[in-house]
């Protein structure tokens, strides 16, 4: 089955977060649906391997920020690329709280609802929370972002098949992109960029030659692929693939089979991927990973 059909439903894309005592955390979720009119009631669906998961177990109420399309993909690698259990995710990020003195975005969100948990259902990965919707309020006019949405404007994976030049070792990171030079990598690496660590890091072969790059002529970002889509929007600058050039074409010589986590971007080196694997960065299952032939 080609686990992309999963992306043209129609889902949103949200911030939940709750807390305990002091601690406030939040993660992003995309199943969030209105059941009954009277009372107001909603169904959250949370992975149990988050630390926001707990945190609703335990004080049985969260808020629900809905994210709108301006939100930089910066906001999903905060909420949903780290550990709340670890660092302070609220840190730097614009945000108020509401009543119930839990927090919601003020920014990058068009409306929030604060929820007190009715009852849970468990299934299996998940928590689905059954929740009444005690306030809540529209933050501004923007269109919420949908997941099709994210995927095509907002989010970007990390180019895979750009090699270094001879003789020299690049190992790049599997979340950002961001790359470190030397024989080796030090066990103890902390990514500089988004604060992944050296298990996130794969080591890319000088042997294997780079792909096509087509470069923004207003920004220089640049996106690695045979194609560049038609409805293609620069992460950086939001210009139209129009305002790219093709800068380097290099044939691929060799290949080698990998899998690419649709979530988080985190590659898995191997012919086959364990039918029980879970992603080691967003603890996503298999059914979330994408065979690559680079």
């Amino acid at each position: 089955m080609d686990n992309s059909i999963l992306h043209k439903l129609s889902y949103g894309l949200f911030v939940i977060t709750a807390r305990d005592n002091a601690k406030i955390n939040g993660c992003i979720i995309n199943t969030v649906m209105q059941v009954t009119s009277s009372p107001v009631r909603i169904v959250a669906a949370v992975n149990k391997n988050n630390y926001t998961h707990d945190l609703i177990a335990a004080s049985n109420e969260f808020n629900i920020s809905t994210l709108s399309q301006s939100v930089p993909f910066d906001i999903f690698k905060n909420f949903g690329f780290q550990c709340g259990r670890n660092c302070d995710k609220f840190a730097g990020i614009d945000y108020l709280r509401s009543n119930n003195g839990l927090p919601y975005l003020s920014k990058y969100a068009n409306s929030f609802m604060s929820c007190k948990v009715v009852s849970v259902t468990d299934l299996g990965t998940h928590s689905l929370f059954l929740a009444d919707v005690v306030d809540g309020e529209i933050l501004s006019k923007e269109d919420s972002v949908t997941y099709e949405y994210y995927h095509k404007h907002i989010k970007t994976m990390p180019p895979i098949a750009k090699s270094p030049s001879k003789k020299k070792t690049v190992w790049r990171c599997t979340v950002c992109g961001y790359e470190y030079e030397g024989d080796e990598l030090p066990h103890d690496y902390i990514c500089p960029v988004c604060h992944q660590p050296a298990s996130a890091f794969v080591k890319l072969e000088s042997e294997v030659p780079a792909k096509p790059i087509w470069r923004c002529t207003v920004c220089g970002y640049e996106y690695e692929g045979d194609e560049l889509p038609p409805d293609y929007i620069c992460p950086v600058c939001h210009q139209p693939a129009s305002v790219f050039e093709l800068k380097e074409v290099k044939p691929p010589e060799a290949t080698k089979t990998v899998w690419r986590c649709k979530i988080c971007g985190f590659i898995y080196e191997g012919e086959e991927l364990p039918a029980d694997y879970i992603c080691p960065v967003c603890k996503h299952p298999a059914s979330d990973f994408e065979k690559i032939t680079i």
